[in-house]
């Protein structure tokens, strides 16, 4: 397959949240103090996806959130944005069936795009990624 063009600078962070580490962090229940003083001294970075995820979650009564401002939020923390391209759209096309959350999906698709690390909670990323960090919750 054909390496997809990247949208992020070589220099920039290699980090991405999954959607269950931003809203841990955004609640204050994010602990490992490790990662804490790894994020604060790299940075990270937050796809558009956890806002799309949290926003439909909260509508439907599944998650509370901080605000309804959850992108402000994010922002505040110093998180730096990953948007969405076409190209990490169609790269969902690629991925095998062992994960069915759309999201989860998306993010897989958008960090092997960009040569990203993620951290998340979900063993699940390990059939699709060499370079995940699974934390225990």
């Amino acid at each position: 397959m054909p390496r997809l063009p990247t949208y992020l600078p070589v220099t920039m962070m290699t980090l991405l949240l999954d959607t269950c580490i931003v809203y841990d962090w955004l609640m204050g229940e994010f602990a490992d103090l490790r990662l804490i003083e790894r994020i604060q001294t790299e940075g990270a970075l937050v796809s558009a996806v956890a806002v799309w995820e949290m926003a439909i979650k909260a509508g439907l009564g599944k998650l509370d959130l901080p605000s309804a401002q959850v992108a402000e939020d994010i922002a505040a923390q110093g998180f730096q944005w990953l948007p969405v391209t076409p190209f990490h759209a169609q790269a969902v096309l690629s991925l095998g069936a062992y994960h069915k959350d759309p999201f989860d999906r998306l993010l897989i698709a958008q960090a092997r795009c960009e040569g990203l690390q993620i951290l998340t909670y979900d063993q699940v990323f390990r059939h699709y990624l060499e370079d995940v960090l699974v934390l225990d919750k």
